[in-house]
């Protein structure tokens, strides 16, 4: 459970095209993503040979597994299938090596206009970063996970820790000569753990040593006819009983408290179809929830430590989940450099996740000082700009989460059952539930400050770093405090402008009005995630980060209910877990957060 940093590989390169006719080429595999026919080719190969939307065995939810994610089309095409064809529910899981560059998706989401969940996911797709990654569509009733890196390793990883087998497998990748280490005993035979009887599996190629491999591990193998587009393909059937049985889901959960960390979860569940009561005496978004400017922004840290991992995802999953919601505004934002430390972080950061300057993203880019002149006008010795970035109102993001017709709002405190689930997600308040003892958790004051600048600077989108800057047409919002002893609001305030005086203008300034909340924080800094019980999960200490790693806390702990994989590697969950501050505590002791006790 080491906090330091130990090697993990961030970014991955993307693939490597030529565009033919509009369609992309593998320059490395010397192979087309799809045929000429493509959107047939995904019925002629997977749709109809596996008779997915026919079976009347599958649960409520279908899963699909696929080696070769590429271009997305056999997603596209079965998630339009399965919600206009069908009432339920798809868990997409995918597989991919070498994935697109943003440039690509977007070139591609022009050639399928029709496909509404293609745009949406060309909008927001994986970033160049390694490990798993999870999309959402059609209001929850589509899941896309998909690994990035090597597929035996993921395949591993999702038979160690999905629960749900898989229903139907799509075997995608380039042509077994061209990729041969795709299509070998150990890849299918993790294909094999992650099923069960009845699972089908169907593949663009009919060459007989992948015919000959899966039949040894007990698929039922036959042919399937594509002519005159070419001669055959291969479809088949798992008939033993497979490693995996189908899991029985919640039906009902009781979440305790409606703050950000409160209401996604309970969200990302009733779009599932659990039933679900969420709790607090308080009311909707009250404590830190209760801010209606907040930054979306990515909290970089330029190592490589399960916590620098676990930010970058979170960032991209609530990127691409608020948009959803009310109270998102999309913004960008800078992060300057206005120091030689500070430059040397985020050269830091740019090395770690945006390494190859030439590979097109949609979400980081590094700026050296004159550039950070010329294109911003602004005085640093260099910056990051997160184009993507937001400001959330998460008063409106809360109320918006839980308007839903399987969420009921109780103004009480909740009380813990071992009759359903319940998850702990009530900031400092958290303590007071059992098997939370150990938790290393406090609160924290913090408090924006609106002002009305005196500055000529053009300030055109927010600068985040060391607090914030948010123009806006008549006020500018500051902050946020970070108060290990409360101040009173005067002292808060007078440290908000000060921290940003470099934007605001030297002459004498107040603040017009401010709010205050306090922030749950935990001993190292790390949101708290994970299981505290058989029927217990917590989802706290979020600090000012609640905006970006609340969604991914709620999918973390929702996939872990439904029997999903996690969005996170392994290591990230474990630096995660309430269970963490045991071992450290019988080496140091307790460590208080937050102001003393009297």
């Amino acid at each position: 459970m080491s906090q330091n940093p130990t090697y993990h590989q961030e970014y991955i390169a993307p693939a490597a095209l030529e565009w033919i006719n509009k369609q992309p080429f593998s320059k490395q595999y010397k192979d087309i993503y799809f045929t000429a026919d493509g959107i047939d080719e995904v019925y002629r190969i997977y749709l109809k040979p596996s008779a997915m939307l026919e079976r009347m065995d599958l649960g409520v939810c279908i899963n699909v597994g696929e080696l070769g994610f590429g271009s997305g089309l056999n997603f596209a095409i079965t998630a339009t299938e399965v919600l206009q064809r069908t009432k339920k529910h798809l868990h997409f899981i995918s597989f991919e090596a070498h994935p697109l560059a943003y440039e690509a998706w977007q070139k591609l989401a022009l050639s399928r206009p029709n496909l509404e969940i293609y745009r949406t996911l060309a909008d927001n797709p994986p970033p160049l970063l390694t490990g798993w990654h999870r999309r959402s569509f059609a209001n929850g009733r589509v899941q896309l996970s998909v690994f990035h890196g090597n597929a035996l390793e993921g395949l591993q990883d999702l038979a160690k820790r999905q629960r749900q087998p898989v229903d139907a497998w799509f075997l995608d990748g380039f042509s077994p000569p061209k990729n041969p280490s795709m299509w070998d005993l150990d890849v299918l035979s993790a294909i094999a753990d992650n099923s069960t009887q009845g699972t089908s599996v169907c593949s663009f190629t009919s060459a007989g040593a992948v015919r000959r491999r899966l039949e040894a591990l007990g698929f039922v193998m036959r042919k399937v006819d594509q002519q005159p587009i070419k001669r055959s393909s291969l479809a088949g059937i798992l008939v033993s009983r497979g490693a995996k049985q189908r899991q029985s889901t919640p039906r009902r959960v009781s979440v305790f408290g409606a703050g950000i960390a409160g209401c996604t979860v309970a969200r990302h569940l009733a779009d599932q179809g659990v039933q679900i009561q969420i709790f607090d005496p308080n009311g909707v978004a009250s404590g830190g929830s209760k801010m209606d400017v907040s930054a979306l922004h990515c909290r970089l840290l330029g190592d490589t430590s399960p916590g620098a991992e676990f930010r970058a995802r979170a960032f991209h999953y609530a990127r691409s989940y608020h948009p959803n919601f009310p109270g998102f505004s999309a913004t960008g934002a800078i992060q300057l450099a206005m120091n030689d430390n500070e430059l040397s972080k985020i050269r830091r950061i740019a090395k770690v996740y945006a390494p190859d300057a030439n590979a097109t993203q949609n979400w980081l880019t590094y700026l050296d000082e004159q550039t950070l002149t010329e294109d911003f006008q602004l005085v640093g010795l260099g910056a990051l700009v997160f184009p993507s970035a937001a400001i959330i109102d998460l008063p409106q993001l809360c109320h918006g989460l839980i308007e839903h017709p399987l969420i009921e709002f109780v103004k009480t405190a909740g009380i813990e059952t071992e009759q359903h689930p319940f998850i702990v997600a009530c900031a400092g308040a958290s303590k007071s539930f059992a098997n939370t003892q150990s938790l290393e958790i406090g609160e924290m004051y913090g408090q924006l400050d609106w002002i009305k600048p005196v500055t000529e600077a053009q300030i055109t989108m927010p600068i985040v770093g060391n607090g914030y800057v948010i123009p806006g047409d008549k006020e500018w919002t500051v902050g946020s405090s970070y108060e290990y002893e409360p101040w009173t609001s005067a002292e808060a305030s007078t440290s908000n402008i000060n921290k940003n005086r470099r934007f605001l203008g030297d002459d004498k300034m107040t603040s017009l009005r401010h709010k205050r909340a306090a922030r749950c924080v935990s001993s190292d800094r790390e949101p708290v995630v994970g299981k505290l019980s058989a029927m217990g999960w917590i989802s706290t200490a979020h600090g000012s980060m609640g905006t970006s790693s609340a969604p991914m806390a709620a999918v973390m702990i929702s996939s872990q209910l439904l029997g999903w994989i996690t969005p996170v590697s392994e290591r990230v969950e474990v630096n995660l877990s309430p269970q963490r501050f045991i071992a450290r505590q019988a080496r140091r002791g307790v460590k208080h957060v937050g102001p003393k006790p009297e």
